[in-house]
């Protein structure tokens, strides 16, 4: 089975760009898709020297656009490239990671599927929920964490998309990352385009996907043990928004795409209780769940040209 990377920049680090050239190693063929607005002058130095693909996008279409760019680009280079593995630039990727992978798509060559490693949150100090749904309600997977490095993959109803090794059979009958999201819910949007077309998902516990969501703080407020997120305001239109427009596009037939805006509810006890610059945030959870439900989508530029204008250069990169 022949293997490919892509990696998504948005302001790297040199750290970040350093990482690269083991990564390259590791597979058949890298892509890098540059998602900073204004092309980075290292990325484009460090690609030339450790020889991979270095594609500018400019974050046209978010997040988004910058996958499908890597994805077309990479399924479109080589006819045997049989599966891409995506990746963000924070993400540690274990040694393991893509001789599993490839064992494992062999087991299933020819056939559309989406596998992921279990995330561990770096900020948080613990792994991501796994979850499992029959379309109505989730459950959590029973992992034994002692066990699972020699587990093998189970069915599973999310996952995040960095770590997610995508067959090109299952990019075929999905079809491109929905652009009109931008960011926030990218993957999740995905997840139940999957379930609504029977492309299976697998989580891999025997990998382990070293990741940073956000910049998490944990608090103790009363009873309460809560992680903040952290994200600004920009973020939290992006999440909320995101969130109504899948509970409306997939609610009717699957009852468990609602679950997204209960996180939303969430976000703003989250806000309220242990977040700085809290009246500009819950504005955009607001205004985010407004355009959520009158379908106004796309970039916040678009949608809102006044008031992404005020957001700074920090509160864009979010």
């Amino acid at each position: 089975m022949r293997t490919a990377a892509l990696v998504i920049l948005y302001y790297p680090s040199s750290a970040q760009l350093a990482r690269l050239s083991a990564l390259r190693n590791g597979c058949d063929a890298l892509a890098v898709v540059d998602n900073t607005p204004h092309a980075d002058a290292a990325a484009s130095e460090a690609a030339e020297r450790d020889g991979y693909t270095l594609i500018h996008h400019g974050n046209r279409g978010g997040i988004a656009g910058a996958y499908n760019a890597g994805l077309a680009h990479l399924f479109a280079l080589d006819e045997k490239i049989d599966a891409v593995a995506l990746f963000d630039q924070d993400s540690v990727v274990p040694g393991a990671y893509f001789p599993a992978m490839r064992a494992f798509g062999e087991r299933l060559a020819g056939r559309p599927f989406i596998a992921g490693p279990r995330i561990f949150d770096e900020n948080d100090g613990r792994f991501l929920p796994e979850l499992a749904t029959n379309g109505i309600g989730v459950r959590r997977l029973e992992l034994d964490i002692g066990t699972a490095a020699a587990s093998p993959p189970v069915r599973c109803a999310f996952l995040i998309s960095s770590g997610s090794f995508v067959s090109r059979e299952a990019y075929a009958a999905l079809g491109r990352f929905d652009e009109t999201l931008f960011i926030d819910h990218v993957d999740t949007e995905y997840c139940f385009r999957a379930l609504a077309r029977n492309v299976p998902l697998y989580l891999v516990p025997a990998l382990v996907l070293r990741h940073r969501i956000g910049e998490k703080v944990r608090k103790r407020i009363g009873p309460l043990d809560i992680s903040t997120m952290n994200h600004p305001w920009t973020r939290r239109y992006y999440s909320a928004r995101n969130a109504m427009q899948i509970a409306i596009q997939y609610g009717p037939r699957f009852p468990v795409a609602l679950v997204p805006n209960l996180l939303t509810l969430w976000q703003i006890v989250q806000v309220v209780l242990g977040e700085q610059d809290k009246r500009a945030k819950i504005k955009g959870i607001l205004y985010g769940l407004f355009d959520g439900l009158a379908g106004r989508m796309g970039p916040l530029d678009d949608a809102h040209p006044r008031w992404a204008a005020r957001a700074t250069v920090q509160e864009r990169r979010g």
